[in-house]
């Protein structure tokens, strides 16, 4: 797997560097840094990309702004990208619009797209939590999304009800789910939740604190990543208590 991760400030870089440490040995992973770009409608793309950019199988877009974010069908016919994620941890850095188009762009260029909001909701066959949930189809994201995403823990409890083991069996993109999971162990399973998910997005979780209109009512992306790490931890729970 060669993947192309397109970041600007600490949120992509520390995403980067998890991704790096973590992945398969066999996979090479690329940085890009997009210049400044001051106007709003990027008519010509390709004058802000190099002219060679690296082969790759997928693109992570992290970058903080919409024009960046308007370079993507380019750099993916450039690239030869069969897949894109773009990552929704605020939701002006790519507007509803701007992902309604790029969309279509990249569907008209053959390479597949999801929207995860927020990234670590990434699994294997949708992407979202909640009323953001998009199921796709594309085996490129879902190789992806077997190392990196939605986490996936196998917990094991003493007698007392402690946990004892809290492995990560699929961690998120950014490296919470691995800080959280040291962080339960040895506390009761008991009350648990909902406490784990404020753990988590005490990482620091980097994803927009900025109050939205949910399908649920209002809420944070970043409250929605505490909520996808006290699912998973849930489902982990049951799992040894059947």
């Amino acid at each position: 797997m060669k993947v192309l991760i397109i970041y600007e400030g600490v949120y992509g870089e520390r995403i980067y560097n998890h991704i790096r440490s973590k992945a398969p040995r066999d996979w090479e992973i690329h940085k890009w840094k997009p210049p400044l770009i001051n106007e709003l409608v990027v008519d010509e793309p390709e004058k802000y990309i190099p002219e060679e950019m690296p082969a790759v199988d997928l693109i992570v877009h992290l970058a903080e702004n919409a024009q960046a974010a308007q370079l993507i069908p380019e750099i993916a016919t450039q690239t030869g990208a069969k897949g894109v994620i773009v990552s929704i941890d605020h939701s002006h850095w790519v507007p509803p619009g701007l992902r309604r188009q790029l969309k279509r762009d990249l569907k008209e260029l053959g390479v597949g797209v999801v929207f995860p909001e927020p990234l670590c909701s990434l699994d294997v066959n949708d992407a979202g939590f909640g009323g953001t949930n998009q199921p796709y189809t594309n085996e490129t994201i879902s190789f992806f999304a077997q190392h990196f995403g939605r986490p996936k823990l196998h917990v094991e409890l003493n007698e007392d009800g402690k946990v004892v083991t809290a492995d990560v069996l699929r961690g998120a993109p950014c490296g919470s789910t691995e800080f959280t999971a040291a962080k339960i162990r040895s506390r009761l399973a008991d009350g648990l939740i909902p406490s784990a998910g404020l753990v988590c997005i005490h990482y620091p979780c980097l994803a927009s604190m900025k109050l939205e209109q949910k399908d649920g009512g209002i809420d944070t992306i970043m409250h929605t990543a505490g909520k996808v790490f006290n699912e998973s931890l849930e489902k982990a729970l049951k799992n040894i208590r059947r």
